[in-house]
């Protein structure tokens, strides 16, 4: 059966997802394609945020995204019920203008063939993109209410790291869970966005040494099933990443254990 691409897709949701995944899905993708942040391939961001600026339109307008479902849903139909050469039959033959020639619709024909190239190229370039995204973000499409339950299974990426998306002051943001951290680490770019405030100044360690940073309290940080409140954390202005580090301010209220390329995190009994 041929393959559909979906707006959904394009912001790698669910159809079923709430008004408010969508909304953290594109601010994240959003942020992470920002043509700034990839001057060496500004011309292939802006491509990118295009198509995932186009689907969130869709896809945050009630009415739009019936009409996207709806589209969907008639596709799947036609593919299921119409077998190749009954599709083929179902357009109609192209009539040429007054006067055209053999020769004269030959450049039509050119640029049919270029645009269904180009967009073969863009698919394969998007399934390769979102291959590797899975392979770094394995939890990217992780959906769990808070209070749902009392326990969080992460699937490591392919270099040992647990990623998991949350929330900080209700803004969606990407958690790396960082045991050899004393706070959650947030960098100093996203601490505006994120509502958070530069308190008195200290040191901290990193892999590359001591940095400056600022001490912050988080109101509100949230992960899975687990919302937190008053959270100890630090800014530090030597984080380029869009990752959160989260710290052991967090994880000291948690029982956690790994298990075949898993960790499991649970609430204590």
């Amino acid at each position: 059966m041929k393959r559909i691409r979906t707006h959904y897709e394009n912001l790698q949701v669910r159809e079923d997802a709430s008004a408010e995944v969508i909304q953290g899905a594109w601010t994240m993708l959003a942020r992470k394609w920002d043509p700034d942040r990839h001057p060496g391939q500004r011309e292939r961001a802006e491509r990118v945020r295009r198509i995932i600026d186009q689907s969130y339109r869709v896809l945050a307008d009630p009415e739009l995204r019936r009409e996207h479902d709806a589209w969907i849903r008639l596709q799947l139909a036609t593919l299921e019920t119409v077998g190749p050469a009954e599709a083929k039959q179902d357009f109609p033959k192209p009539v040429s203008a007054p006067g055209a020639t053999a020769s004269g619709r030959r450049p039509l024909s050119f640029a049919l063939i270029t645009v269904a190239w180009v967009g073969a190229f863009a698919l394969m370039w998007l399934l390769f993109d979102d291959y590797l995204d899975r392979r770094e973000f394995p939890n990217r499409n992780l959906v769990v209410e808070y209070g749902a339950m009392d326990e969080l299974v992460l699937r490591r990426n392919h270099v040992g790291h647990y990623l998991a998306p949350g929330t900080i002051n209700g803004e969606p943001v990407v958690f790396l869970l960082d045991t050899g951290a004393t706070q959650v680490s947030v960098p100093a770019h996203l601490a505006e966005s994120l509502g958070l405030h530069a308190g008195s100044r200290g040191r901290a360690m990193t892999a590359n040494g001591a940095v400056d940073i600022w001490h912050t309290r988080i109101d509100e940080l949230g992960f899975g099933p687990f919302l937190l409140a008053n959270v100890r954390g630090h800014i530090n202005p030597g984080m380029t990443s869009d990752q959160v580090l989260l710290g052991m301010s967090v994880l000291r209220y948690l029982e956690f254990a790994q298990r075949d390329g898993h960790l499991i995190l649970n609430l204590p009994r």
